[in-house]
């Protein structure tokens, strides 16, 4: 059975080049190629996914804030990073199932590392808002 660093090392592996690829091709489509903007959004967002592929938490809440209070002052009239997130999302998963589709249990274990990245991605509002369905006991 493949442990939980040994895991961190296989999506690493695979995955950082293509969320690089997937963040700058997302924002080319939203800002000129070169521009303070593309270069700062796109570098900021990629050392956010880096810190949480490589479970440096405390790192990936402080890159969260600082992309945050970057992008926020663009007012593209959406949720830019929210949308990129989902982007990048949908083609590491899709890359996954095609790369191990001989492979379901390696598969498997990826595609649960990868949610845990995107429920860390979640907007923190509708985590917090989210009422429990059961009680822990005491």
């Amino acid at each position: 059975m493949c442990g939980q660093s040994q895991l961190r090392e296989s999506v690493l592996e695979w995955s950082l080049p293509v969320v690089h690829d997937c963040l700058r091709e997302f924002y080319l489509q939203h800002f000129p190629a070169r521009s303070a903007a593309f270069t700062l959004l796109s570098q900021l967002h990629f050392k956010l996914w880096t810190s949480l592929i490589t479970s440096d938490f405390e790192a990936a809440r402080t890159d969260a804030a600082t992309l945050d209070r970057k992008a926020g002052g663009l007012k593209p009239g959406f949720d830019l990073c929210a949308a990129a997130n989902r982007y990048v999302a949908a083609e590491v998963l899709d890359l996954s199932l095609r790369r191990f589709r001989r492979m379901p249990e390696e598969a498997m274990r990826n595609h649960q590392e990868l949610l845990n990245i995107l429920l860390r991605l979640a907007p923190k509002a509708a985590v917090s808002q989210a009422k429990p369905a059961f009680r822990r006991a005491a």
